[in-house]
């Protein structure tokens, strides 16, 4: 027993390692809320204020308050620098590998176009998409570690549930789908290779520009479609292996209430489209955050049924939802009253949000030389293996054998006719010649069992 004991401790040891290295990866996503100025149009009524520097007030028309916890909040004075310090960290890890996803979700019209986007002629008004593009192009020359790299771009459009290229906008009605690894990815979509940060900047500000907009009651230039920009870096280390990371900037588009925002004709389907799309969000994170059904298993949703692909949007982002991918989301909510109910809408669509884990990853391929070596050392571990349970064997077989000799007699396979008479009160006859019969004999002093399976 002690051999035993001895050989499954390092298998135990070993399965907690692997617990803790899955519980080091397994990351939460990081939920944000941005509140921004009133507009000319809004009253001076308030409904929602910031409580320090992770809390949120809502009240409502009764005065009756509630109060909502995030991982940062952002007042109504926050600068476009400030935004982007505090999600620094995703994108400088896309260099080495990750995948990292930001997200900006609220009703139309409450400064998410202006988060990720911004101006893009004001320096200081820039949003966290032409930052964090020129954060990769200054870290990629920044490495002293002799890699070579590789930037593509792709800037895609969800418009009434058809993709649109918007770096080639003949390239329409593009199909989601998954590679071999796992990996999802836009088939047909144009991924402009750049060789330079002013080069990457250039082409980002081409496809935005050909993003479908149009004016309504609540916002002269309403974004109606959800906009993807993703930024893809391929590093070949000087060993051979290569890390590719991933980086996705998602400006979703707004939702609607058609009594506010007047749309009519083409506006109107659109509208309900965007709507029913950001309903396929919110039942995806409801499935990933339903703990009555899902257990704590990472990304699995304790086998409860995630519907991803209910929609365009929720199969893009199916990897940052429960996947691969470090996510953060910011909350945009306008802080007047008459749009109370969707600014309280959006905090819980926050909360619930937080709850979703992904389990982060490092995407490598290994050169061919470092699949060797590790071919090498599984072998030689099988052999040390094999070598143990030998010893293990020959040292428990004289037990073993004198145990069972006490016991029973082997199994007996006959091919014809035979005649048990071990013991007194065993009579058994087998009179078929086409068939085995395994007889196993259990011996006892005054009585003989028999069995006999016919297969």
């Amino acid at each position: 027993m002690s051999g035993i004991a001895s050989a499954s401790a390092p298998g135990g040891m070993e399965q907690q390692q692997q617990q803790e290295q899955v519980a080091a990866n397994t990351a939460q996503t990081l939920v944000c809320v941005r509140l921004r100025p009133a507009s000319s149009k809004e009253t001076g009524v308030r409904c929602v204020s910031s409580e320090g520097p992770n809390n949120v007030n809502f009240q409502n028309i009764d005065r009756a308050i509630s109060a909502y916890c995030y991982d940062k909040v952002y007042g109504e004075d926050v600068t476009q620098t400030t935004v982007f310090e505090d999600c620094k960290h995703i994108i400088s890890s896309v260099i080495n590998g990750y995948n990292g996803t930001i997200m900006a979700y609220g009703q139309t019209g409450s400064g998410k176009t202006h988060t990720l986007i911004g101006s893009l002629n004001d320096p200081s008004l820039r949003g966290l998409v032409p930052r964090a593009v020129q954060a990769l192009g200054e870290g990629i020359a920044a490495d002293t570690t002799g890699a070579e790299f590789e930037v593509r771009l792709s800037v895609v459009e969800i418009y009434c549930e058809r993709i649109r290229d918007l770096l080639d906008p003949s390239r329409d009605n593009l199909q989601v789908k998954q590679d071999a690894t796992g990996a999802i990815y836009i088939e047909g979509a144009l991924e402009a290779q750049v060789g330079s940060e002013d080069q990457l900047v250039d082409v980002m500000h081409n496809g935005l520009a050909a993003r479908t907009v149009s004016a309504t009651s609540m916002n002269a230039e309403s974004s109606r479609s959800h906009c993807i920009v993703t930024v893809t870096v391929e590093k070949t280390c000087p060993d051979g292996s290569v890390m590719v990371g991933k980086l996705k900037m998602v400006d979703l588009a707004g939702s609607e209430r058609q009594d506010k925002t007047h749309a009519a004709g083409q506006t109107l389907v659109e509208g309900s489209q965007i709507n029913r799309s950001l309903s396929a969000l919110a039942n995806v994170i409801y499935a990933l955050t339903d703990t009555a059904s899902s257990a704590d298993s990472v990304g699995e949703c304790g086998g409860k049924h995630v519907p991803y692909r209910d929609s365009k949007l929720t199969r893009v982002l199916q990897d940052s939802l429960g996947g691969t991918s470090r996510t953060m989301l910011i909350i945009c909510c306008s802080p007047c009253m008459e749009n109370g109910s969707e600014t309280l809408s959006s905090l819980r669509f926050g909360c619930r949000a937080r709850g979703i884990k992904n389990k982060v990853t490092v995407n490598t391929r290994l050169s061919a030389d470092m699949l060797q070596q590790q071919l090498v050392k599984a072998n030689a571990k099988v052999k040390e293996m094999e070598e143990q349970l030998l010893q293990e064997q020959k040292r428990t077989a004289p037990a073993l054998a004198l145990s069972g000799s006490n016991l029973r007699q082997p199994y007996s396979i006959c091919n014809s006719s035979s005649v048990c008479n071990n013991a007194a009160g065993c009579n058994i006859r087998n009179e078929s010649t086409d068939c085995k019969t395994v007889m196993e004999h259990v011996i006892d002093s005054n009585h003989c069992s028999s069995k006999a399976n016919i297969s």
